[in-house]
């Protein structure tokens, strides 16, 4: 008998460590309602905890959702994760075809000249610096419409590559995300802040405490902070980088790039925590800029306490609608 249990035991750990780690099974786990998504109320609270910045995420409303206009207007985005497929897609804009990559990505892709093609560079502030230190190739444009089969299996390996790396975590979240679970780590969040002044490492506290932010953007020692200096002669070569990304895809055939800055979260809400470097401004107001900008500076300055998730370091849906409908007036 015990060497039935002890084999039972070791087949179903292995079958949960399986499905853990494996996107494909973890995806049909979570729609079969046999495990919670653990971004549900937003990527600062998984990472802390703390149940007064819990709130639940929502699917923001589509402008052009089930209506595909005619309009020969193909949308190109290079993008962070604010442009992700889970809050921003094709339904959002007034397009007749649409395409979106990550920046760590490469995406081959035929270019129809018959359309009017736009590629909008989308960036957060956090990673400004990263993205344009180096050439922008992130898209690449091909002749034949063949499959590229090379791009698609080394993508596929380096999927693999991070599952294996993150295959702790990822077992964690497929566990532990029950409302039951996020309950005991809310106890422990709570006890930990109002008796040790602790929490994790990986978030920060507005001064006056009503706002949770990511310790990537306010801790200075990081380049993704904006708190991090940033000399006149490295934004010099940052703005070369953006006018260089422009000529070349222009060169492959694009109309029209744009770059889109999305503030980061602490820029806007929690600015008094250090010395701000005003990337966002010095970028946009640079006098060798070739590259007209989708800007929402302003506007999220202007409504600062509504553009940005409560429990999360992506914006609102008021954020959200903001910028996309900075993006439909460009498309007009």
């Amino acid at each position: 008998m015990k060497k039935i249990i002890k084999y039972f035991c070791l087949a179903l750990f292995s079958l949960l460590w399986v499905i853990g780690c494996n996107p494909t099974l973890s995806r049909e786990a979570l729609e079969l309602g046999l495990t919670k998504d653990s971004y549900r109320y937003g990527d600062l609270y998984r990472l802390s905890n703390l149940a007064q910045f819990k709130q639940l995420t929502q699917a923001c409303p589509k402008k052009f959702a089930g209506n595909t206009p005619k309009n020969n207007i193909a949308l190109y985005i290079i993008g962070d994760s604010f442009s992700e497929k889970q809050r921003i897609d094709k339904n959002d804009f007034g397009v007749e075809s649409y395409l979106r990559t990550h920046w760590a990505d490469s995406l081959e892709t035929p270019l129809d000249t018959a359309k009017r093609n736009i590629l909008i560079l989308e960036t957060v502030e956090r990673h400004f610096r990263e993205h344009f230190a180096e050439p922008v190739r992130t898209l690449k444009i091909r002749s034949s419409s063949v499959q590229n089969q090379q791009t698609a299996s080394g993508d596929e390996s380096k999927s693999w590559e991070k599952i294996l790396k993150d295959s702790e975590q990822a077992l964690t979240d497929f566990l532990f995300s029950d409302n039951f679970f996020l309950q005991l780590k809310e106890w422990k969040a709570a006890l930990n802040l109002y008796w040790f002044g602790r929490h994790n490492d990986q978030v920060a506290l507005s001064p006056d405490g009503k706002n949770i932010l990511f310790c990537w953007d306010t801790d200075s020692t990081r380049i993704t902070s904006c708190f991090n200096p940033l000399p006149d002669n490295e934004l010099s070569k940052l703005i070369k980088g953006v006018n260089e990304a422009k000529d070349h895809y222009r060169s492959l055939g694009f109309d029209e790039v744009y770059l889109a800055i999305i503030p980061n979260k602490t820029t806007v809400v929690a600015r008094e925590m250090g010395t701000y470097n005003h990337l966002v401004e010095r970028v946009q107001n640079h006098s060798a800029l070739q590259v007209p900008i989708i800007n929402v500076w302003s506007l999220f300055n202007q409504h600062a306490d509504e553009v940005y998730a409560r429990s999360d370091t992506h914006w609102s849906c008021y954020g959200q609608g903001i910028w996309v409908e900075k993006v439909n007036e460009i498309l007009k």
